[in-house]
């Protein structure tokens, strides 16, 4: 029986991340960069979440460019959560970012996966998801 051939994965660059809003949001002072997935982290997300991310995956740069909401992951230390709801997802996707700039000056995506409406309602409702306000 043939052997499947596994997609060849690249970097994958989202473009840039909404600095100032998050900078408002959680009060810190991030410098400008654009958000990349490296292909560790993709091979990551697709063990962690194999059924979501294929799914997924193509909405990551929408929520990184536009998210609705902005954490502060308390849990992993220099990661922030950006939530977001896309139209075509139907659900809410959590994209998961180191706050500091690689060796060329960009934020490393390193996990996404969906999270439940009452699971938001719950982080919003005790103050820890903030709403975004682009600027």
């Amino acid at each position: 029986m043939p052997q499947k051939r596994r997609k060849r994965l690249i970097p994958s660059l989202f473009g840039d991340v909404p600095i100032r809003a998050i900078n408002d949001a959680l009060k810190l002072e991030l410098d400008p960069g654009q958000a990349v997935m490296s292909v560790n982290a993709q091979r990551h997300a697709q063990k962690r979440h194999p059924k979501e991310f294929a799914r997924c995956f193509p909405h990551v740069a929408a929520i990184i460019g536009n998210p609705l909401y902005v954490r502060d992951d308390y849990r992993n230390d220099g990661k922030i959560e950006l939530v977001g709801r896309p139209i075509a997802l139907g659900e809410y996707l959590l994209v998961a970012v180191e706050i500091s700039l690689d060796v060329d000056g960009r934020y490393n995506v390193t996990s996404f996966y969906p999270i439940s409406e009452q699971k938001v309602e719950r982080r919003r409702d005790a103050g820890t998801l903030k709403r975004l306000r682009l600027i």
